[in-house]
């Protein structure tokens, strides 16, 4: 055999010595074993659907690509009227399968949508996996009465959730302007944060909706502080998105928006702004738990 040839098997065949290998080829690369999902999340107050129908405010949200909606000032059917549920049909318009309608309508107002057919101010959430265990939560404190949060649960990518969606009265909403520390300790904020915080740890927690309270007030950064709740909101703002980070979780992008621009023109409703509040768009990405991760407690 040639030098050449020789030199030639040596580079193919592999040169291996006591304690060491040389090999032309480099270790391939490990695969990441770990994968994420994403999660969409948008919280609205609809105005009693006053100014738009689910349908024209759906046909707004739908190129969001939403997984979760928490909706506020809700109206749902007349008594005696036989019509589709309110929440039902935007649901059905974004194509999102599961829907629970809280039943109690904030402050007891009865405005009534578009239509004539709807009234109230409920709170719903629309949602691509299942929702269970739909319960009212009415929170103790100053402000108006009647001030809700509906919670429910779900499982997203083996990670159980405890969705919040809600409308509550704020500091400018006291007959009685109490200092900041009286507004939070006597708040239905703070009434709510006890709930939270009795949750079972092992759940994850995304709360949204109408707060009636600044991103930078006291009483804002007091929910958050108690909670330990992120709030994803930096913006001047009274509605919200707040969510646990206890385990994994990547807030991936924020936005704030107001659709239609004609709000000034009251004369326009439907063909102006969809609501008297922007809607909260949220998306997150999450580690997907493993059947082995699911398993331990």
């Amino acid at each position: 055999m040639n030098k050449a040839h020789f030199i030639k098997s040596i580079l193919f065949a592999g040169l291996i010595i006591p304690g060491f290998t040389f090999s032309l080829f480099a270790e391939p690369a490990k695969k990441d074993q770990s994968s994420t999902t994403k999660l969409r999340v948008i919280a609205y107050n609809v105005a009693c659907g006053q100014w738009a129908s689910p349908e024209r405010i759906a046909e707004e949200l739908k190129s969001l690509k939403p997984d979760i909606v928490l909706l506020s000032e809700v109206p749902i059917a007349n008594r005696g009227k036989k019509v589709k549920d309110w929440s039902q049909r935007m649901a059905d318009a974004l194509g999102l399968p599961h829907v629970q309608v809280g039943n109690s309508s904030s402050a007891g107002h009865k405005d009534s949508d578009l239509s004539g057919d709807y009234n109230g101010k409920y709170k719903s959430i629309l949602s691509r996996t299942p929702l269970s265990k739909g319960k009212n939560f009415l929170p103790e404190g100053s402000g108006w009465a009647r001030a809700s949060a509906l919670r429910v649960e779900t499982k997203i990518a083996g990670r159980k959730f405890a969705l919040y969606s809600l409308h509550l009265p704020g500091y400018a909403h006291n007959k009685r302007q109490p200092s900041k520390i009286e507004a939070w300790q006597g708040s239905k904020h703070k009434s709510l944060a006890d709930q939270i915080n009795s949750e079972d740890a092992s759940y994850d927690i995304i709360v949204g909706g109408d707060f009636n309270e600044w991103t930078d007030g006291l009483v804002m950064k007091s929910f958050a502080e108690s909670t330990q709740l992120k709030n994803s909101v930096t913006p001047h703002s009274i509605d919200h998105i707040l969510y646990s980070t206890k385990r994994p979780i990547t807030l991936l992008d924020v936005k704030r928006d107001w659709g239609p621009k004609n709000q000034n023109d009251k004369n326009l409703k439907s063909d102006g702004c969809l609501s008297d509040h922007p809607w909260i768009y949220c998306e997150f990405e999450i580690p997907v738990a493993t059947a082995s991760k699911s398993r331990k407690k």
